[in-house]
């Protein structure tokens, strides 16, 4: 008699190594709802069940959700932009876009590995710059990111908002400029991290 073979659990590895694995439960009123654990329990599942997607934030908490049929897709060039003009600039390496609930946000690091402290560690190491950014992904598992500018599409075109600290701080009450995505790129986003961020309007 041949034994049928049970399909291994399905596991999600996120950006600081963390494994998850996919769970089926119930909820009080006895409904189907699915789950994320670090360790493999009662009803792990083989797949992701049909209509549903794994998803990670920035700063890595893993999640399943519905998919959203009418949620807006980004051109992947408009990210690439981004994320492009973000790369120019030597100050803000360390910062990352990605696409969030339509919008194309902006995210500054917090915490991780200091430029100073990188150049102390090539220097009292002896590692070469090429060595240092192959061990940053482990030296940077505990970095975390928190917004800063965001990109809001409108009429096919984009409005940009950046995080305020006045007060209570925030998302700005009103756009900053609108336009093109590139040619808002280009001029706000070189802003971030110096002295002009905090000027702008």
């Amino acid at each position: 008699m041949i034994k049928a073979i049970k399909a291994p659990p399905l596991s999600y590895t996120n950006r600081r190594g963390q494994v998850y694995y996919l769970h089926a439960g119930t909820t009080k009123t006895g409904k189907r709802r699915y789950f994320v654990a670090k360790t493999v329990g009662k009803d792990v599942l083989a797949e992701v069940p049909a209509g549903f997607e794994i998803v990670e934030s920035i700063n890595g908490v893993v999640s399943i959700r519905r998919i959203d049929p009418n949620a807006r897709s980004d051109p992947d060039t408009d990210l690439a932009r981004v994320r492009a003009e973000l790369a120019r600039h030597a100050h803000l390496r360390r910062h990352r876009a990605d696409v969030v609930k339509g919008e194309i946000m902006v995210f500054e690091p917090v915490g991780g590995l200091p430029d100073d402290l990188a150049d102390y560690l090539v220097a009292s190491l002896q590692l070469t710059p090429g060595q240092l950014e192959r061990r940053r992904p482990e030296l940077e598992k505990g970095l975390r990111y928190t917004p800063v500018m965001r990109f809001a599409p409108i009429d096919g075109r984009y409005a940009l908002f950046r995080m305020t600290y006045r007060g209570d701080g925030g998302w700005s009450r009103w756009a900053l400029d609108r336009g093109r995505l590139e040619d808002l790129a280009s001029k706000y986003l070189k802003q971030i991290g110096t002295p002009g961020f905090f000027e702008l309007p």
